[in-house]
């Protein structure tokens, strides 16, 4: 029955759980990146933030924005956001994680990136957000 149909008021709760809308772990292709200023609700964002825009192989028909990469610094995992940080010199800012991300792929710039393919990793086992893996 279409739920625009269906007297809500009268209607009781179900047992099936929602579907995850998680996109599984994947090698995925760089096609682009927009930098985010704004939250979501309008406000201008203290410091941008690099959204690099994937196309994922169980998404093909748009692509997902990955803001995050997995880095191993020492002997342990760590998440870090490609927020935009430059230095006095007004270059990306040294050892930060835009730099992990260029230095792993051997790149120079953001704009390089672009056409690269990549291995994806889960922020952490209870999030259904994506990284980019940099290590």
């Amino acid at each position: 029955m279409e739920q625009e149909e269906q007297d809500i008021f009268e209607t009781e709760v179900g047992n099936l759980e929602p579907e995850k809308k998680t996109l599984s772990e994947a090698i995925i292709t760089i096609v682009g990146y927009t930098k985010k200023t704004e939250k979501s609700n309008g406000e201008k964002m203290k410091t941008p933030l690099v959204e690099i825009l994937c196309k994922h192989p169980n998404k093909p028909e748009e692509p997902i924005k990955i803001s995050k990469i997995k880095t191993l610094p020492s002997d342990q995992v760590v998440t870090r956001s490609l927020w935009v940080q430059l230095d006095k010199e007004n270059k990306i800012q040294k050892s930060s994680a835009i730099d992990d991300l260029l230095k792993y792929h051997q790149v120079d710039t953001i704009k390089e990136l672009v056409g690269k393919t990549m291995d994806t990793s889960l922020e952490n086992k209870e999030s259904n957000f994506l990284c980019l893996k940099a290590y």
